[in-house]
């Protein structure tokens, strides 16, 4: 970085879907926190959590990100009451399947269609969790393909127990929420 390289602080919403048991929360725990836990934490309404990341250069621009994790609960009855609340000026979706209940990859369209319709396209990233269940995967990466091109959105396989691209997966979010963001209006600067 160069020193008359500018810098800015923004912060931006994140959010998670999929159904329940899908590893949203592990996710989080593991890129917020580096912990994992081998009992089953269930969302009740939402949880919010916060990272700092450092980006850039972007477009010759430093960025210090300060991301706000939301969690919601993984019930689509839930969503459709709350998700106005929930998704309003969200600039980023991680949207979970569970690579061992292939029902979770089917429901995401549900998901995916609800945000768009509560805050337009936003960058969406799947995440095919509990890829280190490999005797019990029962999800095709062909399908979860075919849902990512339906959805204009990248995949990753992740593993929340193990780390594996828990925080690539946050990390080019965070970057793709930032590109989208600086090519349309100027992110929320961060209140001190």
């Amino acid at each position: 970085m160069t020193p008359d390289m500018p810098t800015k602080n923004v912060k931006m919403k994140i959010c998670l879907i999929g159904e329940e048991g899908v590893g949203k929360t592990s996710l989080i725990r593991r890129y917020v926190f580096s912990q994992f836990d081998e009992k089953y934490l269930r969302t009740v309404g939402t949880m919010v959590s916060k990272k700092v990341v450092n980006l850039g250069p972007i477009e010759n621009t430093m960025y210090t990100l300060h991301m706000l994790v939301w969690d919601i609960m993984g019930r689509r009855d839930f969503m459709s009451l709350y998700k106005e609340a929930y998704f309003s000026r969200a600039r980023g979706i991680l949207a979970v399947l569970d690579m061992t209940r292939p029902e979770t990859l089917d429901a995401l369209t549900d998901w995916m269609e609800g945000i768009n319709s509560s805050v337009g396209e936003v960058p969406t990233i799947v995440l095919a969790n509990k890829k280190d269940m490999q005797e019990h995967v029962r999800v095709e990466e062909d399908d979860i393909l075919a849902l990512c091109e339906l959805h204009a959105a990248p995949y990753l396989l992740t593993s929340a127990r193990t780390g594996e691209n828990v925080e690539t997966a946050f990390d080019k979010m965070a970057e793709m929420a930032v590109r989208s963001r600086f090519t349309g209006p100027e992110p929320e600067p961060v209140e001190q």
